[in-house]
C-alpha cells in the first residue's frame, strides 16, 4: 500500500491552495465594501441626526420665546397697547396718528444715474 503522502498530487494541492487563496480575498473584498458602505450610511445618519437636534433647538428656542410673549400679553397692559399702536394703528382718544406710506424707502437714498463718458464731457 501507498502511504497516504504519495496519493496526493502537487498540481491538485496548488490548486486547492490557490482556490482558498481566492475565496479569502472575494470574502475580504466583501467585507470591506460592506463595512465602507455601513461607515457612509452611519455618518448620512449621524449628519440627519445633527440637522435634526439644530432643528429642534430652533423650535425649542421660538417656543419659549413665544411662551415669553404671550405671558407678556397677560400680565403686561402696557405692551398691549404699544402693539395695538403699533401694528394695528390704533390711537387713544385726542391723539392724531399720520401714517407716511413709503417711508422704509425714504431712509435709504435712491441710487443715482450713471454718467456715461458722452454725458460727462458735454
Amino acid at each position: 500500500m501507498e502511504s497516504e503522502s504519495s496519493s496526493r498530487n502537487p498540481q491538485t494541492e496548488k490548486l486547492f491552495l490557490w482556490a482558498s487563496f481566492i475565496l479569502f480575498c472575494t470574502v475580504l473584498a466583501f467585507t470591506w465594501s460592506t463595512y465602507g458602505d455601513e461607515t457612509a450610511r452611519l455618518q448620512g445618519l449621524r449628519a440627519n441626526e445633527r440637522q435634526k437636534e439644530a432643528a429642534y433647538a430652533t423650535l425649542e428656542r421660538t417656543r419659549a420665546q413665544t411662551d415669553r410673549y404671550v405671558d407678556r400679553f397677560g400680565r403686561d397692559p402696557e405692551f398691549v397697547r404699544d402693539q395695538a399702536r403699533e401694528r394695528m394703528g390704533v390711537a387713544e382718544p385726542g391723539e392724531i396718528v399720520i401714517r407716511v406710506d413709503g417711508a422704509r424707502n425714504m431712509a435709504t437714498p435712491a441710487k443715482a444715474a450713471p454718467t456715461t463718458n458722452a454725458q460727462a464731457g458735454r
